[in-house]
């Protein structure tokens, strides 16, 4: 029995000792070997030396450079260290009988050539801050499988979208959008349609370029937001998604994407159509005028019930040619459009400044519209043997049609209405054709430096035809009432602009700078009175400059100076007066002047595998800003634009990502400022006000890979020349799950589910009136979200660079470069 129990405690001691041989530590210190400052977040690779290029382990260092990992099977590996713009470090690993092994100090050179052909990221990064622009990656959040990029945008940097799914950018609605770098008209038109009608999952991701460089149009007060499609050049094969929307209001979407890839021959497209209702919603104003010593001397009431509803469709393609290895062809087409209807039913009423009676009549209203963009795109794009060194000349055309009419009756009236309160049909047909003919050379010389330099021409062509028909009791009949200066309207515009710009990376220094010159001639007609017709053009420099110091490796600091200008669209230069509102008259101004803005910003990001930080802050001014004013003569509110605004505006915002523990995100996205507005126009008109908010969103993955995400947030009101609207808040919570190898994604979601209809309240007030109004509409909204994707994407036989993801790793954390915001 002794016997048995000694060779059984042998036999455990030898289990024991040989479980134990290979077990090593390794572990080490990774310093620059310029500055011995620590390299935070490299990636290790280990992989067997028989088998050098099949990953086995990834491993990262930490916030101090630090790196301390076990292997625990015997044999012999190979160790790889990679980071960003350095060199690659090598090691020979045998893990034998040896507890530890200390590699003590390693030393990282830079690399003296470009950016290796690998970038190795184990970390999937949802936030990357370059010297220009903050990049919101829309593959690495799981919510974009299933959401439409209008919903994402919720979560970018810098970006909010209000109750009323407006969308602003650093607080400001001046900005562009572009698709693929290039402006897009198509969004601009309708921003709001157009998001919510793309699948997030057709994005790559979206750019927030704070600092536009020279390179860009000078236009865009606020900035650019710039969304990148996706594209599959490096793979072959195809991959199609389809998808598919309902909700408790009746509004439903369907859509199709599709990226294919065959030898040279690449497409990308994708398709939509979505149909929209608005449930009955109510609305109520009220107006107060005042003579010089502040006496009332009338009041006017309203209240309507409004519903709505349209359908619209959206189709985008792109075909790419690679002649050869040097030259591609790249041949596009987006078209976005649809139509919608309004029915409005209400009543008028006028008192004095004693409140009596002056008159009152009931109104009922049906309007119909048109709207959309029609753009094609060719592009030619040289490589050349030098590394990086990129021409590219490309030509754009847009057509934007922005049709509308309506009709309104007029009944049940008393006492002497105002002269437009008649039964009557009008309409508007615009549009907008452009040309744009464009040209860049990019080129790098030494070993940190880079030169930017191109041309660019757009053709601009604005027209208008209006009119008014009145009912004629008297003969029962439509009369044709003319306005020989708003029934036509052309503007043409033509714009010549050059740019040069200069870049470096230094050490830990960035700079980037240059200079725009933007040349533009307008020539503005109206062929019923020619006698109006002007014309004239302007000159801008546009200089911009941007620095960045790497504090540490997870630590950047940039700042920033930028001239922008805003060029007044066609809706606010177009002289058309509507009156389907005899007492509220809009109209647009074709005196517009270009806006000029200046704008100073600061911005501040930290990063690790579990937390990423970005604080900005700015501070713009305009001495000739577009603003949107109103005047009351005879009882009737008439409203327009021009350029009195002198506004200074001061905005700091915060952006944090925290993974901290595993199966949970946490997101939130804050934002506060001053505003300070003055009309220069010696009308005495003046705001300010505190403005700020905040959006959050929170996501846990449950058992089974049930996915719940609850988010929420929060908009103070926005201050204007004469107008300051209210506060908002919203909420709501989906439900998501993958199948079939994520293949099939259903998104379940609500909205203010414990909130029937919401009231957006807005005041105005000037010297000689004070006006308010609510609307009120249906808040509780629910419904599901359905995609399906199939087909499949492979490596062709041309070796493509390879990115390594976190897919890859069997554990590790943390990649090079100025990256942060982890993903799951």
């Amino acid at each position: 029995m002794k016997r048995n129990l000694l060779l059984f405690l042998l036999l455990l001691c030898s289990i024991a000792m040989y479980s134990q041989t290979g077990n090593v530590t390794v572990k080490g210190l990774l310093v620059d070997s310029l500055t011995s400052e620590p390299v935070a977040y490299a990636t290790i690779r280990i992989s067997a030396k028989e088998t050098p290029d099949v990953m086995l382990k990834g491993f990262a260092t930490d916030d101090n450079g630090k790196f301390s990992f076990v292997l625990n099977k015997a044999g012999n590996y190979i160790m790889k260290i990679q980071y960003m713009g350095k060199k690659d470090i090598v090691e020979n690993l045998t893990i034998g009988d040896k507890k530890t092994i200390d590699f003590a100090t390693l030393l990282m050179p830079d690399n003296d050539d470009m950016l290796g052909e690998v970038v190795v990221t184990a970390q999937k990064p949802l936030v990357q801050v370059d010297l220009d622009k903050i990049t919101y990656d829309m593959q690495e959040d799981p919510e974009s499988k299933t959401s439409n990029l209008l919903d994402m945008l919720k979560k970018v940097p810098l970006v909010t979208v209000d109750g009323e799914d407006n969308i602003q950018l650093k607080g400001s609605s001046s900005y562009k959008i572009y698709m693929d770098g290039k402006p897009s008209s198509m969004i601009a038109s309708n921003p709001k349609d157009v998001l919510r009608s793309m699948p997030a999952s057709s994005i790559k991701n979206i750019e927030v370029i704070t600092d536009p460089g020279a390179k860009y149009d000078a236009e865009g007060v606020a900035g650019i937001i710039n969304i990148i499609t996706n594209k599959e050049s490096k793979l072959g094969g195809y991959t199609a998604t389809l998808n598919a929307g309902v909700d408790n209001q009746g509004s439903f979407n369907a859509g199709a994407y599709l990226s294919l890839k065959y030898g040279k021959i690449g497409f990308t497209g994708s398709g939509s159509y979505y149909n929209y209702n608005n449930p009955e919603g109510r609305f109520a104003s009220m107006r107060e005028t005042f003579n010089s010593l502040g006496v009332p001397t009338s009041f006017l009431g309203q209240t309507a019930k409004r519903k709505n509803h349209g359908d619209g469709q959206y189709g985008s393609g792109e075909l790419s040619i690679e002649l050869d290895t040097l030259n591609l062809i790249t041949i596009g087409f987006n078209r976005y459009g649809g139509d919608y209807s309004s029915r409005s039913n209400g009543e008028t009423a006028l008192y004095d400044g004693s409140m009596v009676g002056q008159y009152y009549f009931g109104q009922s209203g049906k309007s119909t519209g048109t709207y959309g963009n029609t753009s094609v795109n060719a592009d030619y794009q040289r490589t050349f043997s030098k590394k990086d060194q990129l021409l590219t000349f490309s030509y754009r055309f847009n057509f934007n049609p922005d049709d509308s009419h309506s009709s309104t009756n007029i009944g049940n009236s008393m006492g002497i209405l105002p002269p437009d309160a008649v039964s009557n049909y009008q309409y508007t047909d615009a549009n907008m054709k452009e040309h744009t003919f464009q040209g860049d050379f990019t080129t790098p010389f030494g070993k940190v430096h880079n030169l930017e330099a191109g041309l660019k021409y757009i053709i601009r062509n604005n027209k208008s035809n209006s009119a008014r028909y009145n009912w004629d009791t008297g003969t029962n009949d439509w009369v044709h009432v003319p306005n020989l200066m708003n029934d036509k309207f052309r503007h043409e515009t033509d714009i010549f602009a050059a740019y040069a710009g200069y870049s470096a990376k230094v050490d830990k220094w960035g700079f980037k700078t240059g200079l725009r010159f933007e040349s533009t001639d307008l020539d503005v007609k109206f062929p019923q009175l020619s006698t109006s017709n002007f014309k004239t053009d302007y000159t801008n420099v546009v200089p911009s400059a941007t620095i960045t110091y790497q504090l540490k490796p997870s630590q950047t600091l940039r700042g920033g100076y930028n001239m922008r200008i805003w060029r007044p669209g066609i809706w606010q230069l177009n002289p058309y007066e509507n009156t389907s509102n005899p007492n509220y008259i809009t109209k647009g101004n074709p005196n517009l002047d270009a806006v000029k803005n200046h704008s100073f910003n600061l911005n501040y990001m930290f990063f690790n595998p579990k937390i990423n930080i970005n604080l900005n802050t700015s501070y713009s001014f305009e001495n000739n800003a577009i603003e949107q004013y109103t005047t009351v003569q005879s009882g009737v509110s008439t409203t327009t634009y021009d350029n009195i605004g002198k506004n200074r505006r001061f905005q700091a915002s915060t952006y944090i990502n925290w993974t901290g523990i595993p199966k949970l995100r946490v997101m939130a996205n804050l934002w506060g400022g001053y505003v300070d507005i003055k009309a220069n126009n010696n009308s005495g008109d003046a705001n300010n006000g505190f403005t700020g908010g905040g959006y959050s969103n929170i996501q846990y993955t449950l058992p089974m890979n049930f996915n719940i995400g609850v988010n929420g947030g929060y908009f103070s009101p926005n201050v204007g020349l004469q107008s300051k609207g209210s506060d908002y808040y919203h909420y709501g919570l989906n439900l998501r799950k993958s199948f079939l190898s994520d293949k099939l994604n259903v998104n379940v979601w609500a909205r203010s589910i414990f909130q029937t209809d919401r009231k957006y309240k807005n005041r105005m007030e000037a010297d000689t009136f004070r006006y308010k109004s609510f609307n009120e509409n249906r808040a509780r909204r629910f419904g599901v979200y359905i995609s399906y994707r199939f087909g499949e994407m492979k490596a062709q036989i041309k070796k493509a660079k390879r990115s390594i993801s976190n897919d890859d790793m069997i554990s590790g954390g943390g990649g090079g470069g100025q990256q942060g915001g982890g993903g799951e």
